[in-house]
């Protein structure tokens, strides 16, 4: 009991006192009904508890818009690769890797398709692996021969990707100054076709590529949209500004996907 009542504290900033307080309160309840009150209090309270929030963009709205439709096409997703062939000083690649995380999350948002997860289909094949050695007890785990099957698979890659700072009359509407101005451009695209499973026919594809503006705060640092801070010097807030971009990119195309009834 004293244990509940310490992280209850913890989480909404009670002093010791205050669990003084709250375990002579409780001292009037029975012990089933203590913890089931601190649990609803706890519960109650979630939204000022929780710290984390939604990682949406401009367009994230666009899919909300989108009215959910009761038949949908099963969509297999595969890996979205990086094809830009850019790798930092360190070796490891400069765009994002989450970019088949991305469009997973797009298309779950738009809520026009079911969405069959195959870029991690060893995961799924390690357990039904498991079910057909007789590794798991008895009518646990997954039904072998149940996957569901994809009436289409969407792939595609980030072709392209720059982060540069320039100078010209384009500073001018940035910082509202006169003379040349210094700005950053950061740039991706990305290519994405959908091919039908039955004739291996592309039924669509796009290309689509966005700029977002940086204004110069200092120096070496530009802010992109408000918040997102990229360091020239040191190369700190790239990954970021990108990961912005792409997430962007695939939530349009997922957009332009689903409104124009293409499938």
């Amino acid at each position: 009991m004293i244990a509940v009542l310490l992280v209850v504290s913890l989480l909404t900033g009670g002093a010791p006192a205050a669990v003084e307080n709250e375990a002579v309160e409780n001292n009037n309840l029975t012990e089933a009904q203590a913890p089931a009150k601190l649990i609803n209090e706890v519960t109650l309270s979630a939204d000022r508890i929780l710290s984390s929030k939604e990682n949406v963009t401009t367009a994230t709205q666009l899919l909300a818009s989108l009215p959910e439709i009761e038949k949908k096409f099963k969509i297999a997703i595969y890996d979205i690769q990086d094809k830009t062939g850019q790798y930092s000083e360190s070796g490891s690649p400069v765009v994002s890797q989450g970019a088949t995380e991305m469009l997973i999350t797009a298309l779950m948002r738009s809520r026009q398709y079911k969405v069959l997860d195959r870029a991690d289909f060893n995961n799924f094949m390690t357990e039904q692996n498991l079910v057909a050695n007789d590794r798991v007890i008895d009518n646990e785990g997954p039904v072998i021969g149940k996957l569901t099957g994809a009436d289409y698979v969407i792939s595609g890659a980030i072709t392209e990707y720059q982060i540069d700072k320039k100078t010209g009359g384009l500073g001018l509407r940035i910082a509202g100054k006169g003379g040349q101005q210094e700005y950053a451009v950061a740039s991706a695209a990305v290519d994405l076709r959908v091919t039908d499973t039955s004739s291996g026919e592309v039924v669509w594809a796009k290309s689509l590529k966005k700029e977002i503006i940086g204004e110069k705060i200092s120096l070496e640092a530009f802010s992109f949209m408000g918040n997102n801070i990229v360091e020239f010097e040191t190369g700190k807030g790239r990954q970021e500004v990108i990961n912005l971009v792409v997430r962007t990119l695939l939530e349009e195309a997922v957009y332009k996907l689903s409104a124009n009834n293409n499938l």
